[in-house]
């Protein structure tokens, strides 16, 4: 028997383990984090980066020495034969006569090593520079990537958050009209209530019960959002441990602006400031294919020749070896270096007013974030106290038809009131929620 207790008992630990392992509690912070390691986008901007960092050892790679070994074994089953003019062996050949000769060895060997190493290429020192520019590009879009990765973990814990809340005040008058409800059936029972009384109750209490079934829903839609969004899978459970009131203390909220807005410390302006550059690295590349390139190069040989394979018994080896410089001077191609480095040129100038652009539309992003974010605000502040005052409205009209002086009709009227404002207030929530988001986005904040 205690062998059999003990059993339980692990086997109840092991349980209680692989539960908690399932369910995961999170502040927006924590979850933010766990994002950046675990989303699906952020692993692949991580992945581009690597590939940046190995695109710059592949071009630094072309100005670094190239060599090559290269062995070679040939057997001629048959000798190559050429044709001469008889007459070169006998002056008295006929002139159309020739003699047939073979010349070489049946074994021909050669073993030999190669090596170039480039000196002078324009266009190949603007590649290499570009290829760690592009590396810098790499890295701005990853912290481009994780600046949306946070905002759309925090919108996705926003809307669970909001949905829970909508799920709360719900539930808080679904068990008020609910009870309510009991005692005037125990009235009417008595005959002290009409039955219409009763039935409007169960009215209300029916749509605020379907509201709750779909605040349910809603529930569960947001939190596998927010799964997705952190790169959880969708099948765990996670909890919520932050609330409404400690996320709706925001810095700045009186004039998020108040600080003078820095486009030039914004990711979007310096993507485009990084692009800027590269395009006018490629114009430089292509303004260098008129440039000569020079490069130097070495070759050593040992060739074997014999009428027997002798390559690795005592036979003879002879030797060749030589080195020089090579110069490539690009003469004429016709119109396409023209029109390539042209074009460059124009991709160039586009990049300038894509610059001027974006620095534009960034200050004008920011501020109408800013007045969507006020106005926001304002409404939800006016729907939190409309709220608190249709709950107070509610409340006294339940109690005035605890004691008679309205109908069953006015209370409902009150309680659909109180329900419609509710709803206002959700919407009011969400809206400053995401108002905050969207200026964060606005101002570049990481």
């Amino acid at each position: 028997m205690k062998k059999l207790s003990l059993i339980a008992v692990l086997f109840c630990l092991l349980t209680i383990n692989i539960i908690a392992q399932d369910s995961q509690a999170f502040s927006l912070e924590q979850a933010q984090s766990y994002a950046l390691e675990h989303n699906y986008e952020k692993i692949n901007t991580d992945k581009d980066l690597l590939i940046a960092k190995k695109k710059v050892w592949e071009t630094t790679g072309i100005g670094l020495p190239q060599v090559d070994v290269e062995a070679k074994l040939q057997n001629f089953i048959d000798l190559p034969t050429s044709l001469v003019p008889a007459s070169a062996f006998n002056p008295a050949a006929p002139a159309d006569e020739y003699a047939e000769l073979q010349f070489g060895t049946d074994w021909n060997n050669t073993v030999g090593i190669s090596a170039t190493q480039l000196l002078f290429d324009g266009s190949y020192l603007v590649g290499l520079k570009a290829s760690k520019i592009y590396k810098q590009y790499a890295e701005q879009n990853v912290a481009k990537t994780e600046i949306e990765v946070k905002e759309n973990v925090a919108q996705a814990y926003y809307l669970a958050l909001v949905a829970q809340e909508n799920k709360k005040i719900l539930e808080q008058t679904a068990k008020t009209t609910q009870d309510l409800l009991e005692q005037t059936t125990r009235v009417y029972q008595e005959g002290l209530a009409e039955e219409q009384s009763v039935d409007q109750l169960k009215l209300t209490l029916t749509e605020i019960e379907n509201s709750l079934t779909n605040a349910n829903r809603q529930i569960i839609i947001s939190l596998n959002l927010l799964k997705f969004q952190i790169g959880m899978d969708i099948s765990n459970k996670v909890e919520l441990t932050d609330d409404i009131d400690k996320l709706l203390i925001f810095k700045n909220k009186e004039n998020p602006l108040s600080n003078n807005f820095d486009f030039s410390s914004h990711i979007d302006f310096q993507l485009i400031k990084t692009n800027e550059h590269l395009m006018k690295l490629n114009w430089s590349k292509e303004k260098f294919a008129f440039a000569p390139s020079v490069a130097a190069f070495f070759n050593h040989q040992q060739q074997n020749m014999s009428n027997d394979f002798d390559a690795f018994s005592g036979g003879n080896w002879y030797p060749q070896t030589l080195w020089g410089l090579s110069l490539k001077l690009p003469i004429l191609s016709g119109t396409t270096r023209f029109a390539k480095t042209s074009q460059a040129k124009i991709e160039y100038l586009k990049a300038q007013t894509q610059v001027k652009q974006v620095e534009q539309s960034l200050q004008l992003q920011a501020q109408q974030k800013q007045a969507e974010y006020v106005s926001a605000l304002d409404i939800y502040n006016n729907n939190k106290e409309g709220l608190n005052i249709a709950e107070k409205i509610n409340n006294q009209s339940i109690k005035k038809y605890n004691e008679g002086v309205i109908s069953s009709l006015e209370l409902a009227q009150t309680q659909n009131q109180y329900l419609q404002i509710e709803a206002k207030y959700i919407k009011a929530l969400l809206d400053l929620f995401n108002a905050k988001s969207n200026l964060n986005k606005a101002l570049g904040t990481k």
